[in-house]
């Protein structure tokens, strides 16, 4: 070959992205971009992914699952060696330029490695990468001794998180009657609770008697939430939006316990009671008791049939927010209370209307967790008034405590011992208990996770079925291998459900076969029992509501979601008319994975809205019902103002339009079902596995979706030309599903999403030979099952939800 021939193959080469290795059995180590190809004898190093942390190596019981990352279609075969042993790796999926692959070995103190191979080329993977097996620095494992134990009621349970000042308002006497921003800020309140008490009487108080001061008061709970009350004109848009209350108490949520266990939910996640004068509570006054606001001002005297071991100070009459007071020279409030001597602690009114709830939901066969902040104090915490106690702070300018503190430590421990424990200080049974059933970690400092660690050792010696649980972190493998919680949030399920099912914009929206991998890769990198109690959440107090999602699509999950940023806050159905199709689409993938879903309150009603404060707007109640219409700007909708519903008022002089507010029945109806579903195969939900089944857009599906459905149109055409004597064109649909199943050894259920606004046939494959699936949304949709296939018509975004009770039938994906 003369040399400027072989000079322009080499250009050639090049240009178009190959290299051709002269050197059998490697490949060239010129640094040139190569798209991936299977056996092709070249393997990307540079993309080859795997770390010694948590998330790479997931405890299984027995097994430990090891995942590798490597470029997409890029390896023949990956096997992990560990022990003189090697074992095959299978790829779950790719997105992004990435393909995973996962094996599980047997869970012990083991070194291993990888062994790649595609082609003749072939490579040994550990901290570094060699040709040379003998050279390869190995990867080390050891089974953490830190897990913890997960309380068996937790597995595959459903949640339901309460916003307490917004849940409902069943005592108005504890009505807020100032805010955080304390008493000077407003005039003295008027008026009387039922006993007669006058309402400036319940705390001991300086008023404010400026000209721009006023009284405060409760918003209005079905009043339009954009409407101000008088105080709130004259506050700083920031007072406004976070520091209003709505009256919301422990009463109203007892009043509703049967609401929410004819829903079908299992649990309730409280938002934190704790003193603080914050509508949220979560920088607290004192750790070791409720918030008069959400139990009582004025005490009762009654001891609420509780068997109270105790010591209690409930005298009739007295004032709970004087009481709370806390003198920084005789370091004591004026309970008699010293927060370093639990001998010197009480029960007030208050606590024990806690306690009163959770023995009224044990009854009902509900468990309750709190949501509790650890760290973040109030500046009116006592730690913070008493120089004293200076060293309790991370930081003197900062109001997060110092973990490391032995005494901060003791301190948090036994407030949160006294919840778990209850007013009898033990526990028996859980239907006489009257303590909490478990704790949820939030906004805690990093830096006080490894004192965590020890806060959750010593309550589940206190209560061994105890369910300590976290927010979501990027560090939340490490979180749950280093025994901070059991388990706890992730919200990377409902970000990747985004992206796929509503998202439009180009630079976020995801396909279905990045979707399918991305759950699937989020399901492997927890062990099953992990899964089964991981908390799955759509939306919640930090976030907007879902609903509202829907049609707020042109973003990431949680982001731009404020009312000043150009996002809708209009009634979802009221704009978009397939919304309610589009929201039943994501609740049902939350309902139907083996984990535990937690329903935000007022998601079942249909409830709407953006981030905080308002994803927090008062629940719908049918017997508060009339709720006044709500607006928005009219600069929002300019492009819609003229397809907008007749019920929806535009007012061009005040640049608003006003809709009404209403419980949308369907949603709650649908709710109602997926949870009933998930009660009838409890089991399966508790302790099956997940598994991605077809996805529409991987090559092998598509093509054979795509010729079906040439063949189904074919017919179609035929059969009008025979029948009706027309020539048609029958329109190709947009296809776009996943397919999904979960299942043991006695039960299987499919899901099977649609993830286009349009209608189709389907011909899909199922893991089955024989028998048939029922549809458990619609019990009479029957579907048999024919050469491992079945034939379904799907709606425009719907889901099937197919159930076999089949078993010792072979699986045909195996």
């Amino acid at each position: 070959m003369n040399l400027l021939r072989m000079k322009k193959i080499v250009l050639l080469l090049i240009m178009t992205g190959r290299i051709i290795s002269f050197s059998e059995g490697n490949q060239s180590t010129e640094n040139i971009t190569k798209y991936s190809q299977r056996d092709d004898n070249y393997i990307d190093t540079d993309s080859l992914y795997h770390d010694e942390k948590t998330e790479y190596r997931v405890d299984e019981g027995e097994k430990v699952r090891i995942i590798l990352e490597t470029k997409n279609n890029d390896i023949y075969s990956a096997q992990v060696i560990y022990g003189g042993k090697g074992k095959t790796m299978k790829s779950i999926g790719n997105y992004g330029g990435k393909e995973i692959f996962v094996a599980e070995i047997p869970n012990i103190e083991t070194d291993y490695y990888f062994k790649l191979i595609d082609g003749k080329v072939k490579y040994f993977y550990g901290k570094n990468i060699s040709t040379s097996e003998n050279s390869v620095q190995k990867f080390h494992y050891k089974k953490s001794d830190k897990l913890t134990n997960i309380p068996e009621w937790s597995r595959g349970s459903v949640g339901y998180q309460i916003y307490i000042d917004s849940f409902r308002n069943g005592n108005v006497d504890n009505d807020p009657i100032f805010n955080e921003f304390g008493t000077d800020d407003f005039k003295a309140p008027t008026g009387k609770i039922r006993s007669g008490t006058q309402k400036k009487d319940l705390v001991a108080a300086m008023w404010g008697s400026g000209t721009y001061n006023s009284e405060f008061t409760v918003n209005e709970w079905n009043g339009n939430y954009e409407t101000k009350n008088v105080w709130e004109e004259n506050a700083l848009n920031e007072v406004k939006n976070y520091s209003r209350y709505y009256g919301g108490d422990l009463q109203g949520i007892k009043e509703k316990l049967d609401y929410l266990k004819d829903l079908g939910v299992e649990y309730l996640i409280l938002s934190s009671p704790l003193y603080s004068l914050s509508n949220h509570k979560y920088d607290t006054i004192y750790f070791n008791h409720v918030d008069p606001y959400f139990g009582y001002l004025e005490q009762t005297g009654t001891e609420k049939g509780l068997d109270v071991k105790a010591k209690v100070h409930n005298k009739n009459g007295d004032k709970e927010l004087n009481l709370l007071i806390y003198n920084n020279k005789t370091g004591k409030n004026l309970l008699g209370e010293n927060m370093l001597d639990t001998k010197t602690w009480v029960w007030t009114d208050s606590d024990l209307e806690l306690a009163s709830l959770i023995k009224e939901a044990h009854k009902k066969g509900l468990k309750v967790i709190l949501e509790i902040a650890p760290d973040i104090t109030s500046r009116r915490f006592f730690a913070r008034m008493d120089s004293r106690y200076k060293n309790w702070y991370l930081d003197e300018n900062d109001l997060r405590l110092n973990l490391s503190n032995k005494d901060v430590r003791n301190y948090i421990e036994n407030s949160l011992k006294k919840w778990v424990l209850g007013p009898d200080e033990t526990f028996k049974n859980y239907s006489d208990d009257d303590g909490i059933d478990g704790i949820r970690y939030v906004y805690y400092d990093d830096k006080n996770k490894n004192y965590l660690v020890s806060i959750t050792e010593t309550l589940k010696k206190y209560k061994k079925d105890i369910l300590i649980s976290g927010e979501f972190t990027k560090k939340f493998g490490e979180d749950i291998s280093s025994g901070v919680y059991d388990s706890g949030e992730d919200y990377n399920i409902v970000n990747d459900l985004i992206k796929y099912t509503v998202n439009i914009n180009p630079n976020y929206k995801i396909g279905s076969v990045e979707f399918a991998t991305k759950l699937n890769e989020i399901y492997n990198k927890y062990s099953n029992e992990r899964f089964n109690a991981t908390q799955i959440f759509v939306d919640s107090v930090d976030t907007d509501r879902i609903y509202s999602g829907v049609i707020n699509p042109d973003r990431v999950f949680d982001r731009n979601n404020q009312s000043n940023q150009e996002y809708l806050n209009i009634r979802p159905d009221l704009y978009d008319v397939n919304a309610i199709s589009k929201f039943k689409k994501i609740i049902a993938v939350q309902m139907m994975l083996p984990a535990t879903p937690v329903i935000y309150y007022g998601d079942e009603k249909g409830m709407w809205g953006a981030d905080s404060p308002r994803n927090r707007k008062p629940m719908l109640w049918e017997d508060y019902m009339p709720y006044e219409n709500e607006t928005d700007d009219i600069s929002k909708y300019t492009n819609r103002l003229r397809s907008l519903p007749e019920n929806v008022q535009i007012n061009e002089v005040e640049k608003t339009i006003s809709y009404p507010v209403a419980i949308n029945n369907d949603i709650e109806a649908y709710y109602k079902t997926l949870l009933k579903i998930r009660k009838d195969y409890r089991e399966l939900f508790k302790n099956g596995k997940f598994r991605i089944l077809e996805v529409y857009n991987d090559p092998k599906t598509k093509i054979r979706i795509d010729n079906e459905m040439a063949q189904y149109l074919n017919e179609e055409k035929r059969k009008a030309k025979i029948y009706q004597g027309k020539d048609i064109i029958p329109k190709v649909p947009n296809v776009d599903f996943i397919t999904y199943e979960i299942s043991n050894k006695k039960d299987s259920i499919i899901v099977i999403m649609n993830n286009s606004g349009e209608s189709y046939p389907l011909s899909l494959q199922v893991p089955k030979l024989f028998g048939f699936y029922t549809n458990q949304l619609l019990k009479k949709e029957k579907y048999s099952i024919a050469d491992k296939k079945i034939n379904i018509i799907v709606k425009p975004y719907e889901v099937k939800i197919l159930h076999s009770k089949d078993t010792n039938i072979l699986d045909s994906f195996k």
